[in-house]
């Protein structure tokens, strides 16, 4: 009898450090992607383990406390993001810049030459920062939330681009008048941010892990049904619905065009910075094998786990539509598939390509190899 109770006591002491050495990584994990992780989202993930691992053991009230205690290098990446400070405001030539402070110039400068060239957009007076919770911050861009709405901003000199309303504002009302997919209701714009509604929810890339099996396919079918939606509206022209150009999406975007053929596009797209001349036949073999006869269809352009918000199994809305354009109807899938496929292969990566009526895995290996050298 000793021996069974003991027996029983190490597997219990050992599903406990498996589910906090889960519970440590998608911390880290979440913490690196930009999220500002706050105790009561520890505390829903850790509830949602022990629930899925079949324990009917409620979370110990001071569990959150208890494990930040055990990990405190991870305690310290939870402090409050700092109030952001616009790029206008920051020491100006001349004054001296650390190191890092002059990295991080020289890539808002290669940032802003990848999206607008030499005519970067004029330099504009941005409002004052919304009061509130910073519940993401990556980068340049912050999302706050002040009561039922959130404000996404951005503190770069160009803000969301050269027109007075980021493209965001104006793909959510098209969506929303064009379709069923769920998206926030937009409240107001300006040239740097947008104020939308909150919805309530966690990002799939967090909730994934602790999803049943038939909370998943739920998912994936009302996703498989959106993008279905999406590619019905057809356009003429290749590049954002506000007008401007197409954009690459990568570590440093960037964009080209509008352009009035897919093969255009293509011609763009093969000529990023670092493409050496010498190599033209190898880059003429991108194009021919790209081809140019796909249809244009309306394109989220990043439809990533971390723009998926579910809430009790459900998808209950698309997030972060600003790329959304016309493009070839192969973008949304390697953009699909680039976003989702690091969740988990097995259960998420390998069913990602049932969500498209057509599979465009050629061009997924094509437009990821330009990515990366770009």
């Amino acid at each position: 009898m000793e021996a069974t109770s003991s027996n029983e006591a190490s597997i219990a002491q050992t599903q406990q450090f498996s589910q906090e050495r889960e519970v440590f990584s998608w911390v880290s994990k979440e913490v690196s992607s930009g999220t500002v992780v706050r105790k009561e989202l520890i505390s829903w993930f850790a509830e949602r383990v022990i629930q899925r691992d079949g324990s009917h053991e409620a979370l110990a009230p001071d569990y959150v406390e208890a494990f930040l205690g055990r990990h405190p290098d991870l305690a310290k990446t939870l402090l409050v993001t700092p109030r952001p400070i616009p790029e206008s405001l920051e020491p100006k030539k001349g004054n001296r810049l650390s190191g890092l402070d002059r990295l991080n110039a020289m890539t808002r400068k290669d940032r802003t030459k990848a999206l607008y060239g030499d005519s970067p957009p004029p330099r504009r007076q941005p409002a004052p920062y919304p009061e509130g919770d910073i519940i993401y911050h990556c980068n340049s861009r912050y999302v706050v939330r002040h009561g039922d709405t959130i404000t996404k901003y951005t503190v770069s000199a160009s803000g969301e681009g050269v027109n007075d309303h980021p493209n965001e504002a104006l793909a959510l009302r098209f969506v929303k008048a064009n379709t069923t997919i769920p998206v926030p209701e937009v409240v107001s714009s300006d040239w740097d941010r947008i104020t939308m509604e909150y919805i309530e929810g966690q990002m799939l890339q967090q909730a994934w892990p602790v999803l049943t099996n038939d909370q998943r396919t739920n998912i994936l079918d009302d996703l498989r049904g959106y993008i279905a939606q999406l590619h019905a509206l057809s356009g003429i022209h290749i590049g954002r619905l506000d007008g401007q150009g197409a954009v690459l999406p990568s570590i440093l975007p960037r964009s080209g065009g509008p352009f009035s053929t897919v093969a255009e596009l293509h011609e763009w797209l093969i000529r990023p910075p670092k493409r050496l001349e010498e190599q033209s036949m190898y880059w003429h073999q991108i194009t021919t094998q790209l081809g140019a006869d796909y249809p244009i269809v309306f394109t989220h352009g990043d439809i990533a786990a971390r723009n998926i918000l579910v809430r009790d199994g459900r998808l209950v809305a698309i997030l972060d539509w600003e790329f959304a354009g016309w493009y070839p109807a192969y973008w949304d899938y390697v953009f699909t598939l680039r976003g989702m496929d690091n969740i988990d292969w097995v259960t998420l990566g390998s069913q990602l390509p049932t969500l498209f009526p057509k599979r465009y895995d050629l061009e997924y290996i094509l437009i990821i190899f330009v990515i990366r050298i770009s």
